[in-house]
């Protein structure tokens, strides 16, 4: 198996959820993403996306945490991430483009995204 195809396969079982980064953070991982030099698990702090190396490990959280927990993180995340349509009060329009911004802001140079962003909340 090759490493693109490993990173994919982890990314698809790992999509939408909140996991510890090697900056040891607490995000959700929504996409995957490669340049001309390495391949990148993409995370969501709620305002912005971080590229993150592959060469550095993914902590998951779900499973780990007690539900009640992870739950309670999942709940947060909806009231106050700006993707989520309950920050807003509702208003699709303003969570829709906020997606479409931070997307479009994360493209520089050879950067691309190698999977479709994930936004739901696993």
């Amino acid at each position: 198996m090759t490493t693109e195809q490993r990173v994919k396969q982890e990314f698809e079982s790992l999509k939408g959820q909140f996991v510890i980064t090697q900056s040891h953070r607490i995000e959700r991982l929504v996409a995957i993403g490669e340049d001309e030099h390495d391949l990148y698990y993409i995370t969501y702090d709620g305002r912005k996306l971080t590229w993150n190396t592959c060469v550095g490990r993914l902590m998951p959280l779900k499973g780990y945490l007690r539900d009640m927990d992870y739950s309670e993180i999942v709940r947060l995340a909806t009231l106050n991430h700006y993707d989520q349509k309950s920050y807003w009060r509702d208003n699709d329009d303003k969570s829709e483009q906020h997606k479409i911004d931070v997307e479009k802001d994360n493209i520089r140079g050879t950067d691309k995204f190698i999977s479709d962003l994930c936004w739901d909340l696993n």
